[in-house]
């Protein structure tokens, strides 16, 4: 049975032992770790009465007198929200449901707080996750695609504004490889609502007295005001955890070749944007894949896609969806995959490139994030002409506006596709 201890000033020891055992160990980055310091004080400021209306937590979780797991929460009187900093689960409690029980309680703690305060239940409840589209260089404690699909299992959903943690002390820097994620128990997620909870989070859990004075929390509140309302995003679809399936194909031999090539043969073989199907089994000198796509696991293949990964950047080769594929969201996941494999080839690709025939409608494309590039360019046809043919960029993630490359950058993409794609 987990047994929870909302921790006091007077549980310096048992805190101590956790923060050096477990805390530092999770919280690899710098930029994102709390200083135990920090942490003692908020619990001495809070049995002061600083906190008035508002309050914060350090929830551990032990079986047998072994901690387990721990929460680090702030709730906010004005916005009655509450914020999880930190939720942990140590590696061998991983999988029993540690994780679940104690976000349960760490809700019921905030009710509470929610309850005395305003005299209602909580509105929201919202969490800190590292954005698994922003590479950090510094090793992460735990997958951050795994660590996305839990909080979507328990029922948070990404806040699609560009959210950035401001710096938690003078020796820190900012953290902008965060997602705000949140779970409401039933009213929207209003901009005022949202910039209500990071003004307060900004000025109590970061202790900058005036907010407006922060550079991270201005950008914050004015693309908020700007807003009429909050989107909201499945995590699970954001990392591409969801159909189409995808399998790597390794060759001709393949149980999939036939079937995929087939596919690829009746929509592109005969057309001006085909090649060789020897194509797709050719080395090249940058990472190559090549995946049949599938609506369920077990099903008939459905589509195929293939894509690059060159030197600064991605580039797309073909997406085709058959019709049971087709009309079922399907091309979004879709990019989240590819975006992943990407940057498991190379963490440094910042975006990638697409052409797109005038014959095709862009629109799908634009809607998930590419913008036509204006530039002239062209691919090589049948017979040896050029063909001219829309060029598309996407940065990997999200961005806010879309971060585009460079006419330089450009230029060297172009050159290399034309070197390693066309063999030019």
């Amino acid at each position: 049975m987990i047994h929870f201890h909302d921790v006091t000033a007077a549980d310096v020891t048992a805190l101590t032992a956790f923060y050096d055992t477990h805390y530092t160990r999770e919280f690899p980055d710098p930029d994102e770790r709390e200083s135990l310091g920090n942490m003692v004080e908020y619990l001495t400021l809070r049995e002061k009465g600083w906190y008035g209306r508002n309050n914060y937590h350090i929830i551990l979780a032990t079986v047998g007198g072994t901690t387990i797991g721990c929460s680090v929460v702030d709730y906010f009187a004005e916005p009655n929200s509450g914020v999880i900093e930190f939720l942990m689960v140590v590696p061998d409690a991983r999988g029993t449901g540690a994780g679940r029980a104690i976000l349960a309680e760490t809700e019921r703690v905030l009710d509470q707080d929610a309850l005395a305060a305003t005299g209602r239940p909580l509105a929201h409840v919202f969490a800190e996750i590292n954005d698994p589209f922003i590479p950090t260089g510094v090793p992460d404690n735990l997958d951050p695609v795994i660590r996305a699909v839990i909080w979507h299992r328990w029922g948070f959903r990404g806040l699609d504004f560009p959210y950035v943690q401001p710096a938690l002390s003078d020796t820190q820097g900012p953290a902008s490889n965060l997602l705000l994620v949140g779970k409401s128990s039933g009213e929207p997620f209003s901009p005022s609502t949202v910039r209500a909870v990071v003004h307060d989070y900004v000025r109590w859990a970061m202790r900058i007295d005036d907010p407006s004075h922060c550079p991270e929390y201005r950008r914050i509140a004015a693309h908020l005001s700007e807003c009429s309302a909050i989107g909201t995003f499945s995590l699970a679809r954001y990392v591409g955890q969801v159909p189409p399936y995808a399998r790597a194909l390794i060759g001709p031999k393949d149980p999939d070749w036939a079937s995929t090539m087939a596919s690829y043969r009746t929509f592109f073989g005969s057309t001006e944007h085909g090649v060789p199907e020897s194509e797709f089994a050719r080395a090249y000198p940058v990472p190559f894949h090549f995946w049949s796509l599938r609506r369920t696991p077990a099903g008939p293949v459905a589509g195929m896609a293939s894509f690059f990964t060159l030197t600064n950047a991605g580039f797309g080769g073909y997406v085709l969806f058959s019709d049971a594929l087709r009309g079922t969201g399907a091309l979004r996941p879709l990019v989240a995959k590819i975006e992943m494999r990407m940057l498991a080839d190379r963490p440094s690709v910042g975006g990638w490139y697409i052409e797109v025939a005038d014959s095709t409608d862009p629109t799908p494309f634009r809607a998930i994030g590419f913008t036509e590039l204006p530039v002239r360019y062209t691919t090589p046809a049948r017979g040896g002409a050029e063909l001219p043919i829309r060029l598309m960029y996407k940065p990997i993630g999200r961005h806010y506006p879309p971060k585009l490359p460079t006419p330089a950058e450009v230029g060297e993409v172009i050159h290399e596709i034309r070197a390693v794609v066309y063999h030019q």
